[in-house]
């Protein structure tokens, strides 16, 4: 019930980034840049013992060009709903994540508005069961579709909450303690509220 609840929202979060006018601009003053960079970083990490820190360039025709990395623990509810948790009591940190994101920014930088982007997230994963005495290491590759909002507070800081659907596929290593399998799910969603500064040039 719960994932068909995620799965829902999600589509939701997509077809309304796809769906905002783009009359949402004119609350933005334009600029006349030909771009902008900033600075942003999951704020959510920093709650799940992690950080976080991401370059993002906005070009003018809409172009966005985001990357970062970071680390987090897994929150529990994720790990849950796995078929052998009850057995395995699993406990997993994300040691680092790379992500690329590219995508369209509706209304341009420095403009509240939609964005609809292709993400990869390369991560690795240390995964522990203290019931099965063990512990071991994977990393998965997740590819996929994000969409998200910036909603500028100022003229420089904005909120960009993001969800995203991804297909996820183990690389190498495996989620594997004491013969006992942990699932990573083909499919699954994710979600994200960044905070960032963003700057204009080439005007």
């Amino acid at each position: 019930m719960l994932r068909t609840t995620i799965h829902a929202a999600i589509a939701y979060q997509l077809m309304l980034t796809i769906a905002v006018p783009q009359s949402a601009a004119a609350q933005a003053t334009p600029n006349g840049s030909r771009g902008s960079i900033a600075v942003e970083a999951d704020a959510i990490s920093f709650f799940i013992g992690g950080y976080s820190g991401i370059l993002n360039l906005s070009l003018n025709n809409g172009l966005l060009v985001a990357f970062g990395s970071g680390s987090y623990d897994v929150p529990s509810f994720l790990l849950e709903g796995d078929a052998n948790y009850d057995r395995a009591k699993w406990k997993a940190r994300s040691t680092s994540v790379q992500v690329l994101r590219v995508g369209y920014r509706f209304n341009g930088p420095m403009k509240n508005g939609p964005v609809l982007a292709g993400i990869v997230l390369n991560q690795n994963w240390k995964l522990n069961s203290a019931a099965l005495g063990g512990e071991t290491t994977f990393r998965p590759l997740s590819v996929g579709l994000s969409g998200g909002y910036y909603l500028h507070i100022g003229k420089h800081f904005y909120l960009y909450p993001t969800v995203a659907y991804t297909n996820n596929t183990v690389i190498s290593g495996e989620p594997v303690v004491s013969g006992t399998k942990y699932t990573v799910q083909k499919f699954a969603p994710n979600g994200s509220l960044h905070a960032g500064w963003e700057w204009s040039f080439g005007r």
